[in-house]
């Protein structure tokens, strides 16, 4: 078995159920198995899916909120197959992604991690779905690049032996910043990243947290640490005081 693909639900059952049906109708679904984690939605997920999808899928149920990262490696644990495909519930697999994926992958052993285009429901390609590290030059200057630097884990192909020699996503992000984290790392052990224009994966976005304040409090908690965590405490004050009219102007 080539794939293990992941799926976080929490209190997203409706958008599980579709994303899993899209998997589900392709042809080649022995070539992959669907591991679906549930964090501790506290509503009938467990039950309905697990009956919507008996003896078709795996589902773990976590008793807490683990957050993305730690939901995620949740379900790698009891991943068999040699890539993982980290998908969010509010996508919809509509193509077989999987073998561009594995042409790709064979072709050059550095390349660890690869993301399909991430595209609207209208068809037009997701905006910041990849792009240039965050770091404080490259938002001042909003530099950007042609080859992107790290891809969104909204839908993520990663060898399986590459996410075990990380030890998998830190879990010190709940949420955002998280997948950066994770590319920034995996160029340390010198590999790449790379966009699958080849495959498209539908991203409804944003429905799997609908709380806009949530949203944003998790947004810039995670940025915080990221910048802490790669850049220092220093970097981490200037991007606050960066970030200050932004959050003002919102609150207006």
């Amino acid at each position: 078995m080539h794939y293990s693909i992941i799926i976080i639900n929490y209190k997203t059952q409706e958008l599980s159920a579709n994303c899993i049906a899209s998997l589900l109708a392709l042809k080649n679904q022995e070539d992959f198995e669907i591991i679906l984690v549930d964090n501790a939605s506290g509503d009938n997920s467990l039950e309905f899916l697990e009956k919507e999808f008996e003896g078709k899928i795996k589902i773990i149920p976590s008793l807490v909120n683990l957050g993305f990262g730690g939901g995620n490696n949740l379900g790698a644990k009891e991943a068999k197959g040699e890539f993982l495909l980290f998908l969010n519930s509010d996508t919809l697999v509509k193509e077989d992604i999987f073998k561009s994926a594995l042409d790709i992958f064979r072709q050059d052993e550095k390349i660890g991690l690869i993301s399909p285009l991430l595209m609207t429901e209208e068809g037009l390609e997701q905006k910041d779905a990849y792009g240039p590290w965050p770091n404080l030059k490259n938002l001042i200057f909003k530099r950007t690049n042609n080859y992107p630097d790290w891809l969104s884990g909204c839908a993520l192909f990663i060898r399986k032996s590459l996410f075990e020699e990380l030890k998998g996503f830190d879990e010190n992000f709940f949420l955002y910043f998280e997948d950066v984290d994770l590319c920034f790392r995996a160029s340390k052990l010198g590999y790449k990243v790379k966009v699958d224009r080849n495959s498209k994966v539908i991203h409804l976005g944003g429905r799997s947290l609908k709380d806009n304040r949530q949203r944003k409090n998790s947004y810039y908690k995670s940025q915080d640490y990221y910048f802490k965590k790669h850049y220092g405490l220093i970097s981490q004050i200037i991007m606050r005081i960066l970030r200050l009219p932004v959050k003002v102007w919102k609150m207006r």
